[in-house]
């Protein structure tokens, strides 16, 4: 027969000491308390005083706020074309200065910082010289930032394109959540969204896979925020996934 139990807490101050009856909704973390190994523990301010026994016991979860649960970390890596604008989303998402930004010419690694995770993001250059060595940087990862120029050429286009389904079907990346970004909307030449997935034959390409596409630019920050969410997401959906044996 489990016992019942009555909390109070001793509350010590300059005037004296207040006694406060603990809420019943609160008495069920109780259930089986471990014995403290002092007749009396304080924590903090309060000391944790159970009645119905001559013993006392310490009850740091209510007397003392523990700091916040860590956030999950996840490691992506970020491919696209020179341009494209993967360093400068980045350095606004992390609230870094603008100025003389200049193309990554071999990788950098960025936190990207979110309420509820903190995306690691190997950002890869994105120079001819440099995206035939991309598959070299792909172990590890958790998932894909895709960021192209909708605004670009038709040649820089095909280039993005063809890279792009490189990617989604290289062993490495393709059972991984992908998160492509249409960059650049706000010029004038800047493709919509259904024209780049059209293009891009991503309904054929990438079905069964998980993968999101946005628009974006450094004028709407916001939407870039949200992007990376349904990302996060994903993320935590394949957390849960079961192992298959």
């Amino acid at each position: 027969m489990r016992s019942s139990w009555r909390l109070t807490v001793m509350k010590r101050t300059n005037a004296g000491s207040s006694q406060t009856e603990v809420p019943a909704s609160c008495t069920a973390l109780l259930e089986a308390p471990p014995p403290c190994p002092l007749a009396r523990q304080t924590c903090g301010m309060a000391t944790v005083n159970l009645q119905t026994q001559q013993r006392h016991y310490c009850f740091r979860a209510l007397c003392c706020k523990g700091p916040p649960p860590p956030r999950p970390e996840y490691d992506l890596v970020c491919i696209g074309l020179s341009g494209s604008g993967k360093t400068s989303l980045l350095s606004q998402l992390c609230s870094e200065s603008l100025e003389n930004i200049v193309s990554t010419t071999g990788f950098s690694i960025k936190a990207v910082p979110f309420q509820n995770a903190i995306l690691n993001v190997k950002e890869l250059g994105g120079a001819d010289n440099i995206r035939k060595y991309w598959s070299r940087y792909y172990q590890g990862s958790q998932g894909v930032i895709f960021v192209l120029d909708s605004a670009s050429s038709e040649d820089d286009l095909e280039t993005a394109r063809n890279e792009l389904h490189s990617a989604l079907q290289h062993p490495q990346l393709c059972t991984l959540p992908f998160l492509i970004l249409a960059n650049h909307q706000d010029k004038p030449a800047a493709r919509s969204v259904q024209e780049i997935k059209k293009y891009f034959e991503l309904e054929p390409l990438a079905r069964g896979k998980r993968w999101i596409l946005k628009p974006c630019s450094l004028d709407d920050m916001e939407a870039v925020k949200d992007s990376f969410s349904l990302l996060i997401n994903l993320l935590e959906e394949r957390d849960f996934e079961p192992s298959r044996m």
